[in-house]
């Protein structure tokens, strides 16, 4: 099977269908470990995703989602915000997800934007989606996220349960992903194929037992494609802290994180000697987006981790026969 998430595989099938459904045949293979804020931890499989998705585009099928219409998250870092972005894709519906923390005013700016038709939100951000509903013609429906059901609401939960766990995949097309509200900015098949191809990560060693964290938030391009996308397109599993990125280094010294995405003021805040627990830890690639850390914290990553962060710094060339791996292509 292609590890490449958006190639010409996905232009004639659904990603989920391609990707999701595939890794689903192997019984019991993990895609999520959820780590809650009380310490304990959640295992969801790629099986669990694969029925979810198709259980939402069904559910979208419903609602009677129209074309032009998109599906407007707010969620916190729960499964339920991995699911409803599987399921979009599976149904061909937009996918727009809000900033977490960015509140009423930021639900209301991303529904009018992106001509939402259905809002996902969880409790706490139930009153300010019937408020948008009100104000906003284009949205139909409020799907919530845990709590008791309400009669002017979708309950998440009892509708996913209700609807039926097959589901055609429809034939791809675009936009698959609208971030930003002024303008909103609409991400097809080939832009998001570009995001994955630039890092040069087909040249990396990508296995199906990796387990990815990222740092890149999650209603970016590079947040989506790294943090959904590309492992599991490689057969991988995610961790998600419940906390986000507040419990980032905690998460990295409990589970065997093989590979972290991360913005490039993240290596710099972290960068010093405490790093050196993860040398000896199962951490095998660390990848920067966006602005890049410079030669120097560079250099400590390096001497602390044995890792060099990629793409490295042109001026921070590790010694020879020392390069963890290649070159972006």
């Amino acid at each position: 099977m292609s590890t490449r998430p958006f190639g010409e595989e996905c232009a004639r099938s659904n990603w989920t269908n391609e990707f999701l459904d595939t890794w689903a045949d192997c019984v019991g293979r993990p895609a999520m470990i959820w780590a809650r804020r009380d310490g304990r931890h959640r295992l969801l499989t790629f099986g669990h995703f694969a029925d979810r998705a198709k259980r939402f585009a069904n559910l979208l099928a419903s609602l009677e989602v129209a074309a032009g219409e998109s599906v407007v998250v707010l969620l916190p870092f729960v499964p339920e915000w991995w699911e409803v972005a599987a399921g979009a894709l599976r149904a061909g519906v937009p996918f727009a997800p809000v900033p977490h923390g960015a509140g009423a005013a930021g639900l209301t700016a991303h529904a009018t934007a992106a001509t939402a038709g259905i809002l996902v939100v969880d409790e706490a951000h139930l009153e300010a989606a019937l408020a948008v509903r009100r104000a906003c013609p284009s949205v139909r429906h409020v799907l919530c996220v845990g709590g008791l059901p309400r009669a002017e609401t979708v309950n998440y939960q009892a509708a996913m349960h209700l609807e039926d766990p097959e589901h055609e995949p429809v034939v791809p097309r675009d936009p698959v992903l609208l971030t930003g509200t002024a303008p909103v900015s609409a991400h097809g098949h080939a832009e998001l194929l570009r995001e994955w191809a630039e890092p040069g990560l087909g040249w990396l060693d990508r296995r199906p037992d990796d387990l990815h964290w990222n740092g890149i938030p999650r209603e970016t391009v590079a947040g989506f494609v790294f943090g959904l996308v590309e492992p599991w397109s490689a057969g991988a599993a995610i961790l998600v802290g419940e906390n986000g990125v507040d419990q980032d280094r905690t998460l990295l010294d409990r589970f065997p994180v093989t590979t972290v995405s991360a913005p490039g003021p993240w290596y710099t805040e972290l960068a010093g000697p405490e790093l050196r627990s993860l040398r000896h830890s199962a951490l095998r690639r660390v990848l920067a987006t966006g602005s890049q850390p410079d030669a120097d914290v560079a250099r400590v990553w390096y001497r602390e981790t044995g890792l060099w962060i990629h793409p490295r710094p042109v001026h921070a060339e590790p010694p020879v026969g020392r390069t963890t791996f290649p070159e972006a292509y």
